[in-house]
């Protein structure tokens, strides 16, 4: 009796601890969870109010997500990396208290929002009155008063479950250049750079926190000479935990110098998502495991409680844009894209921009403007002309300006703004590209001068016969240049003009053109004076219309930068699409009679040895391999045996003297 009551008792206390190890276990351990949203630009609710069609995706479908994913982490960390308060008609209805997307940031109860570059666009007063409203922590630790001192909180600690978690906060660093033309709207204040800010908080949290996260509105790749957030990463992985980034519009899901790099595209693409599990140590808490996800918004139903909460602001905002104030008298561009992905209007002069142009010109009283088009598939269509239209065709609340500049700066800044947007034609393309790295709306089409761009010659070298009143423009004469102040910050910056050349400041060029409509007493008609194009590019290969047509059946697709921002990046190109097997070969049928077989040839069909040929009329490639090797697909063996005399294997010429390899 006695050993069985020992047993029980060993039995029992052997019980009590395997029921006590996971219990334990569970106090040492923990699994942090922290969201992300980024440059929302006034899509609260999922309708795009400038083409007046539905959104596939809005803060409405994130609050979705984040409803879900704070059923399984109630615990869980909501931040917003900025350039929210801009864009899709919010920024009229920044008097309003609160400011539609902080009520919506607060409904949604973000714990942070870090400021990004849109949010400097409008008067300090209205940002001042936006971060006193939030209700979450507002971070930018960049930005310096005169006295030295930060303007806003650099970083905050926040205590969840026990876990000490330090998210900093930084903005992108050029406000200074993009709002050069106010200065009052960042009140004058100094911006360091993320890689300089990132060093000093960092030394600042140094033992402070478990975590670090960094809330950065800035993309990978950098700016105007600054690092880029891959550098940051790079440089300070070991003491980051995560960093949220923001500003680019890009959508990344990477791991760099071993931690989650994480953006989520803009309007409300993605939510990002960073589950951190943690282990107890020394009395603090270790990262053990660190997982990035971007959560599809397109994939969620918008919340309705969200959808209820914010029908006013969607009423206000459908009323503001639909309001007529003109007439349009015929449609402007028809077709809008040259082949899908490939939008007309950048290839070719357009009255989209000769009217934006027209419009800034007038009221700077310039002799020349340059503008871009911010939106491929910007149109006006027959019919009223309503407030949406001036949104459609210039998205941004930019101002405008008038600066004198001479013939030579003129030019160098035409080979910048528009002669560096293209791809060097290719002997064989039949379609123009753009630069993957210039995006779009740094191209700028110029009006008041002539001009051509010559797409043959290498970059810096392409603008070609300038003629202002039909003369040759030359270095000394001195115009009066308008353009919109984002512009004239970034050439101020670049040393193509000077401050002091200043002799017109105005208001927001949306604004007048929507008053030029307005004071039409006819209706709004197309105008396009042709005053440049595109010179050095032969588009005549003999598949041209067949590459086309494969184009719009979707069989073969115009490509677009990794980020999906620029479109036709790289130019289709006949002879390089029939070597991938994309095209089929070029037929022998020829209107043209064939030459007569040159002499020798092997009966057999082989060569025995390289041999000369004399290019006769009537022969290409393809029936040369046919008549030597007895089949044309062997049209590349001659190509690379003559490559350094044939820039064209599709343009031989009569008399050109070919080598034919051995079979």
């Amino acid at each position: 009796m006695k050993r069985k009551k020992l047993s029980a008792l060993l039995l029992a206390l052997v019980m009590a601890v395997s029921l006590a190890v996971p219990a334990l276990a569970a106090e040492d351990t923990r699994t942090l969870t922290i969201l992300q949203t980024s440059d929302l630009h006034g899509m609260v609710n999922p309708f795009d109010y400038a083409s007046n069609k539905e959104n596939k995706t809005s803060m409405a479908h994130a609050a979705a997500i984040i409803a879900a994913e704070r059923k399984v982490d109630p615990k869980l960390l909501l931040i917003d990396t900025g350039d929210s308060t801009q864009a899709n008609y919010i920024q009229e209805f920044r008097s309003d208290t609160p400011h539609p997307m902080i009520d919506a940031l607060n409904y949604l109860d973000y714990d942070v929002w870090t400021l990004g570059n849109h949010e400097f666009n409008f008067e300090f007063k209205y940002l001042t009155k936006e971060i006193q409203d939030f209700q979450g922590v507002t971070l930018a630790g960049n930005i310096y008063r005169k006295d030295g001192a930060r303007w806003l909180d650099a970083y905050h600690i926040f205590d969840v479950d026990g876990v000490k978690v330090a998210v900093f906060g930084i903005d992108a660093p050029h406000i200074p250049i993009w709002e050069k033309s106010d200065s009052s709207r960042y009140d004058n204040m100094t911006f360091t750079t993320p890689m300089e800010e990132t060093g000093k908080i960092l030394t600042e949290l140094e033992g402070k926190a478990d975590v670090i996260i960094g809330s950065v509105h800035y993309g990978l790749d950098g700016e105007y000479g600054t690092e880029g957030v891959r550098e940051v990463a790079e440089t300070y992985g070991d003491k980051i935990d995560a960093l949220f980034i923001g500003h680019a519009h890009a959508v990344v899901d990477e791991t760099i110098n071993g931690i989650p790099v994480l953006e989520p595209g803009s309007n409300g693409q993605y939510v990002s998502k960073l589950t951190l599990s943690l282990t107890k140590k020394d009395g603090g808490w270790d990262v053990t495991k660190a997982d990035g996800d971007l959560l599809d918004c397109s994939a969620a139903t918008p919340d309705a409680a969200f959808l209820k909460q914010f029908k006013s602001l969607d009423e206000k905002s459908k009323a503001l844009a639909s309001k007529a104030v003109g007439e349009v008298g015929e449609t402007f561009l028809d077709p809008v894209e040259l082949l899908p992905g490939i939008p007309n209007a950048i290839l070719q002069d357009n009255p989209v921009v000769d009217l934006i142009n027209k419009v800034q010109m007038e009221n700077a009283k310039a002799d020349v403007s340059l503008a871009a088009l911010f939106d491929a598939s910007s149109n006006l269509e027959k019919g009223p002309f309503l407030n949406r239209d001036s949104v459609k065709i210039y998205k941004y609340d930019n101002t405008l300006y008038g600066v004198k500049v001479t013939g030579k700066q003129l030019k160098a800044i035409m080979e910048r703004q528009a002669g560096d947007f293209f791809n060097q034609y290719v002997s064989g393309d039949v379609t123009i590209s753009f630069n993957p790295n210039i995006r779009m709306y740094n191209y700028d089409e110029f009006a008041g001068v002539n001009y051509e761009i010559n797409i043959s010659k290498p970059v810096g070298s392409r603008i070609q016969n300038v003629t202002y009143q039909g003369k040759s423009l030359t270095d000394d004469q001195t115009l009066v240049l308008a353009l919109n102040n984002y512009r004239y910050g970034g050439l101020v910056t670049a040393g193509l003009l000077n401050e002091s050349d200043v002799v017109y400041e105005g208001g927001a060029v949306r604004d007048m053109i929507t008053e030029y409509v307005a004071g039409l007493k006819t209706p709004l008609m197309p105008q396009c004076d042709n005053n440049w194009k595109i010179t050095g590019a032969d588009l005549s290969d003999s598949q041209k219309e067949l590459i086309y047509e494969k184009v719009r059946s979707g069989e073969l697709t115009v490509p677009t930068s990794e980020d999906g921002r620029t479109p036709n990046v790289a130019s289709l190109n006949g002879p390089a699409l029939r070597a991938a097997g994309k095209l089929p070969a070029i037929s022998t049928e020829s209107p043209v009679v064939p030459a007569p077989l040159p002499e020798p040839v092997n009966p057999s069909g082989t060569v025995d040895s390289d041999q000369n040929y004399t290019v006769k009329a009537g022969d290409c490639l393809w029936n040369l391999a046919q008549k030597f090797y007895g089949t044309g697909t062997k049209w590349g063996v001659i190509y690379e045996r003559n490559i350094a005399t044939v820039k064209n294997p599709d343009e031989l010429k009569i008399g050109q003297i070919l080598l034919i390899p051995a079979a």
